[in-house]
């Protein structure tokens, strides 16, 4: 049995009690003493509430710092939220990569059914558009992978999962963007918290130490502002308005018959 903090309030707690109970029935001697002690057990267990309060408090103003990124745990924590954000070039459980195999599958069904659930209220997501200068520029960053096929396989993922609520009412609960601007950040958040990372060349952002916090924080306030700026900047399109525009450009393209 593991004795947590507030087994030993209560026990210091009911010690001061009997302690001043107790000087009430002896001499004026001890019942100095009891009541000095009792009162000071008091002022301890409340210096030690102030004290809890604040570190906690500070905790969640600082967030914490934690290593690499479970996209298990993220689909986890889906299951039990209400709203869901993620930013980024892509996600590897999105793509084809084989290393990312389970982390796809668990993610895309906890996606789906909390989509479906009527307490859900929705989900944005904002991926780096694969034409736009800031997607080469990682690209060439990232030695290690293709990026520009990742990103491709990124987007046919998520068009198969919005494929799967056409003529849902429950479509509208998702929305995908892509942004043409360089990403400041990669950011996954459920609810009121979030974690961040920063993009490093050659490694991806499950490898690299990330910001837990939550998003009444003041790092929380300045991250959903950036994350509106990029939502509602004029180069950001909605992936469908991106499908489209691929089709109508793959449609003018003149064929090897009539360049012939």
């Amino acid at each position: 049995m593991w004795l947590r903090p507030w087994h030993v309030i209560v026990c210091v707690v009911g010690l001061a009690v009997v302690l001043i109970g107790s000087a009430h029935s002896v001499g004026d001697r001890a019942k100095d003493i009891l009541l000095g002690l009792g009162v000071n057990l008091f002022s301890s267990v409340v210096f030690f509430v102030l004290l809890e309060l604040y570190w906690q408090k500070m905790k969640r103003a600082n967030g914490k710092e934690v290593d690499g990124f479970d996209y298990l745990k993220f689909a986890r924590n889906i299951r039990r939220s209400k709203e869901v954000r993620m930013l980024s070039t892509f996600i590897y459980p999105f793509t084809d990569h084989p290393t990312h195999a389970n982390e796809r599958q668990v993610l895309l069904l906890a996606l789906e059914e909390t989509i479906r659930q009527p307490s859900f209220i929705g989900i944005q997501m904002l991926f780096l558009h694969p034409a736009s200068p800031a997607a080469h520029s990682r690209a060439a960053e990232r030695t290690d992978d293709d990026v520009l096929q990742r990103m491709e396989e990124s987007l046919a993922t998520l068009q198969a999962l919005v494929r799967q609520f056409e003529g849902d009412p429950r479509r509208s609960r998702i929305e995908i963007k892509l942004f043409w601007r360089t990403p400041p950040f990669a950011l996954f958040q459920v609810d009121n918290f979030a974690s961040i990372s920063f993009y490093f060349r050659d490694r991806p952002i499950s490898e690299v130490a990330r910001l837990e916090f939550f998003m009444d924080s003041p790092v929380g306030v300045f991250v959903e502002k950036t994350f509106d700026d990029l939502w509602r900047d004029e180069r950001t399109v909605t992936l469908a308005d991106f499908l489209q525009r691929r089709l109508r450009a793959s449609s003018l393209e003149p064929t090897a018959n009539q360049t012939s």
